[in-house]
């Protein structure tokens, strides 16, 4: 376990996932503390997807593979590259259990980063091969804990994102994206929280790569957390939060791509929402976790 400090912060990282483990601010935990009851997790990074694979498993230059939801990177080892008081570097490379469930070269380098009261956090994709395209999905899945202190409720808590607009919603049939009939959820008002909202899975929203700021509030301590996505942002934020569980969490996700939809062919070179690096390049996805 790493651990960072500044003035303001203690936030711990570990190694396995480059995964966050706790942000205290004032000696207050923000970040959700991985109840295996609720949701094990706390912050996993998603890598080479995001969300789930139609069948579980996908095709590419006539093989056919399989990959659970999320893909691996939250289960693995990374290797410490550096570290200071208030700095971290993380890196995962490809290996040979990787290309078993995933025929490219890669380098996912994680830096954690405390800049006053925020965790800035960067995410570089790095395409070592001399002659092939790395395609892949990125995701940041932090989980904050809701209400943040005694006084407050989860259901009154309020979500509320900047610009104020109204935003297309991407509704899911069980885990998949309808990419075809996009709705639209009102966000010129801050939401009230309540469990009922994530019957269905998450709230997924396009954001078209806009620069975004979710905020979550207890209007009762006046304590919150934001997810502030520079631009060029992800171009999907998914908000969830367990059911049927109902447990007094709320994620706030980052995401460079999506799940396949119900339509999906199987083959990766016609995924939705997939990025490409095209060799000897290297593609930065950052975003900031701010407290109050």
């Amino acid at each position: 376990m790493i651990e960072l400090r500044n003035e303001w912060l203690t936030v711990t990282v570990a190694t396995r996932g480059a995964e966050l483990q706790s942000i205290r601010y004032q000696g207050r935990e923000y970040l959700w503390q991985g109840d295996p009851a609720v949701w094990k997790r706390r912050a996993p990074i998603l890598f080479p997807f995001v969300g789930r694979l139609k069948d579980d498993q996908y095709r590419f230059a006539g093989h056919s593979y399989q990959q659970s939801q999320h893909g691996f990177a939250r289960d693995q080892d990374f290797h410490l590259v550096q570290a200071t008081a208030d700095r971290v570097t993380l890196e995962l490379t490809d290996s040979p259990a990787s290309r078993e469930h995933y025929p490219f070269a890669f380098r996912l380098r994680v830096t954690y980063r405390l800049v006053g009261r925020r965790v800035a956090v960067e995410m570089a994709v790095t395409n070592p091969a001399a002659d092939q395209t790395l395609l892949y999905a990125l995701g940041a899945h932090p989980g904050f804990r809701v209400p943040l202190t005694a006084a407050g409720r989860f259901e009154s808590t309020q979500l509320s994102l900047a610009p104020a607009k109204r935003y297309g919603r991407i509704k899911l049939v069980g885990p998949a994206p309808d990419l075809d009939h996009q709705e639209e959820l009102d966000c010129r008002q801050p939401l009230a929280l309540n469990h009922q909202l994530f019957d269905h899975d998450a709230l997924v929203l396009a954001t078209a790569g806009q620069a975004t700021t979710v905020t979550l509030t207890e209007p009762e301590s006046g304590h919150g957390v934001q997810v502030i996505e520079p631009a060029p942002a992800a171009p999907y934020l998914a908000v969830w939060s367990p059911a049927p569980h109902y447990g007094d969490l709320m994620c706030l996700e980052s995401w460079w791509g999506l799940a396949d939809p119900l339509t999906a062919s199987g083959d990766l070179t016609t995924k939705a929402a997939l990025n490409r690096l095209a060799p000897g390049l290297t593609a930065k996805h950052d975003y900031q976790i701010a407290v109050f």
